[in-house]
């Protein structure tokens, strides 16, 4: 058994603003997957760099290495940009589909100023040099919006010609000019105070990692296994040299450019300096460096004053610096990895139960010890049942087991139909939803299996009184409902008065007699093309269906539970909110750094699970956080 660690950056905390400390997390954890951007800016920055991850966090790293960690999105952050004013960050944000969106945060206050959803992937992403627009270039042939960012709203017509996709913006100092490259081979400069085009020229295609330098006289990109260097006032290549999979090192007033090659445990920083207006010198090898994982490589870097950031394919980030020398040095990243990764948790009596890749923990929060009770034989999500779990796997079709902490051995119960989407228990039995097409019932004991129902596009089902069973689906053609009845023992059904696209997470108080059927539905208006997230009520006695939470954003995968009459969840993702059935109060529970992703409560606590693999306590009555707690590699708590 382990017991709690307090954190180690104490002293740090001290010299940190309150709003710090209450909402971001202060430490040298990596991101949990590959940096997908860095961004810097020389202006009032005082050396500090972001960088961004598909785990959707942003992170801020100060001079000593300390990084203030926050996360803005549920979804991969692809592209950062940071205002002059060094505060102000806007990210594009995708689900790597139909769902794109930029999104202007406040780092300060840790606040959401304006969003904005795109029908199209966003291609370029760039403040202007005094910061009053933020200018989106998208996968369209119109190309570029412009976001005013005082007021929030998008600039019509800002310029008068569509320059289609477009994947480098910069302005001049004043904002009177503007300069695009466009991926069809052409760079434009425009009179940013009436539209009108100033000059257009003819350059190579389809390059990336655009980088201007020598005062932006050259723009460089990568194509291929090639860095192009291109004279930015009349589009023409001067110069084109081989490079295997080379990072261009971005930032500002560069003189000369500098990039990165991987190599095998190692990864080489090159040069290529201008020898004047219309020439470059060829690349020059400056620094070789060694201590890199294998199979991790630099994806992106940028400038930071004297040093070079580096973010990789896993999540670290390196700093060095770029002055020449022959000698291999060993670098070690700023980054570690502290922490488990809890995948899920369950109230187990008067404490809980926490799965990790490896192992399943018993603790709570008044006694704060780590007691290992069962390894984990592969498992993604658990449930409590007895003195043990089930064990099952979302969006998988690995059996389903119970286990036994008492004697640790773990019982296949039944494989499923196809993919699970959700579980449930009724007693003795395990309710399945399974392939988006059956609902199964199975004996926990003998596995015996009995199909409930069968259809198209079903989302979640729940079953009372053991003949009641309410199926959420995707709305459809003939049946503009999402939530239908069905009496398993006559096979009755019943479409039922609930208004959405698509339904699911169905909950209802087994503490009522006569309970109402809760749930989440998910609905566009085609006229205002807005979505709501909602979560519903429905009542069987009066057929009548009423909505008690809204949120304005579109909201696939929140999650509903409840206990002693109160509903929980996190539609809205941003955090969880709790509505009092008997007395109709709502309670906003403040969120962690990362982003809430299941709340499970006993008796006395509440226990959030955040997206980051961490938990947050709360006493269920208050909405403050009472520590958020990470487990170690070393089977300890770690608290922030």
């Amino acid at each position: 058994m382990h017991i709690i660690k307090k954190t180690i950056f104490s002293a740090f905390f001290m010299s940190v603003p309150f709003t710090f400390f209450s909402q971001a997390h202060i430490s040298t954890q990596a991101h949990q997957s590959a940096i997908t951007d860095i961004s810097f800016i020389s202006s009032g920055s005082s050396g500090t760099v972001f960088s961004s991850g598909n785990d959707g966090f942003l992170i801020k790293w100060l001079p000593d290495g300390i990084g203030e960690h926050y996360q803005v999105s549920e979804m991969n952050i692809k592209m950062i940009a940071r205002h002059p004013n060094g505060n102000e960050i806007a990210i594009y944000e995708t689900d790597g589909g139909t769902l794109n969106r930029v999104t202007i945060w406040d780092w300060k206050k840790f606040s959401k100023k304006h969003s904005f959803r795109f029908d199209d992937s966003i291609t370029s992403l760039e403040y202007s040099a005094k910061g009053t627009f933020l200018i989106c270039g998208s996968a369209t042939e119109s190309g570029t919006v412009f976001i005013n960012t005082a007021t929030g709203s998008v600039v019509p017509k800002k310029i008068k010609e569509n320059v289609g996709i477009t994947s480098y913006i910069s302005t001049s100092q004043t904002e009177n000019s503007l300069m695009l490259y466009s991926s069809r081979g052409t760079i434009s400069y425009f009179n940013l105070k009436n539209g009108e085009r100033k000059a257009k020229f003819e350059a190579e295609s389809n390059l990336n990692q655009l980088n201007s330098f020598n005062n932006s006289l050259f723009l460089a990109g990568t194509k291929e296994k090639n860095i192009f260097i291109v004279q930015a006032t009349t589009g023409k290549t001067i110069e084109k040299f081989s490079a295997d999979s080379p990072v261009i090192v971005h930032g500002e007033t560069l003189q000369d450019l500098y990039y990165i090659t991987n190599e095998k445990l190692q990864f080489k920083l090159y040069k290529i300096a201008c020898t004047g207006n219309k020439s470059v010198s060829a690349p020059e090898l400056i620094r070789t460096f060694s201590g890199i994982k294998s199979g991790e490589k630099i994806v992106k870097a940028t400038f930071s004053n004297n040093e070079i950031y580096a973010g990789t394919s896993i999540g670290n980030i390196y700093t060095f610096d770029y002055a020449p020398s022959e000698r291999v040095d060993s670098l070690l990243a700023i980054t570690d990895n502290m922490y488990d990764h809890i995948y899920d948790v369950s109230s187990f009596g008067d404490e809980f139960i926490f799965l990790t890749p490896g192992a399943i923990y018993q603790s709570s929060y008044d006694s704060s010890v780590v007691d290992k009770k069962a390894i984990n034989p592969g498992y993604k999500n658990l449930v409590e049942y007895g003195n043990g779990a089930i064990l099952w796997t979302k969006d998988s079709r690995k059996t389903v087991s119970k286990i036994d902490f008492a004697t640790g051995i773990t019982t296949e119960i039944f494989s499923p139909s196809g993919a699970i989407q959700n579980i449930r228990l009724s007693g003795d039995y395990i309710i399945s939803i399974e392939a988006n097409a059956y609902v199964n019932r199975y004996n926990i004991t003998t596995g015996k299996k009995e199909q409930l129902y069968k259809g198209s596009s079903i989302q979640d089902a729940i079953l009372k009184n053991d003949t009641d069973l309410y199926v959420a689906k995707t709305s459809a053609v003939g049946l503009m409902t999402p939530l239908i009845y069905v009496n398993i023992k006559t096979q009755e059904t019943v479409p039922l008065s609930v208004k959405g696209d698509i339904a699911y997470a169905l909950n209802y108080d087994d503490t009522v007699t006569n309970s109402e059927i809760f749930g989440i539905t998910v609905d566009s208006d085609a006229t205002t093309r807005k979505i709501t997230t909602s979560v519903f009520a429905y009542n069987p006695a009066t057929k009548t269906s009423r909505q008690i939470i809204t949120s304005s954003e579109e909201d696939n995968d929140a999650v509903l539970c409840m206990k002693n009459s109160i509903l929980y969840t996190n539609v809205g993702k941003s955090q969880v909110r709790s509505y009092n059935l008997k007395n109709h109060r709502t309670l906003n529970y403040k969120r962690s750094a990362s982003m809430p992703l299941k709340a499970a409560r006993n008796s006395n606590r509440m226990a959030i699970l955040n997206r980051d693999g961490s938990i947050s306590w709360y006493n269920p009555d208050l909405g403050n956080v009472l520590a958020d707690w990470y487990l170690t590699t070393d089977e300890s708590w770690f608290e922030f």
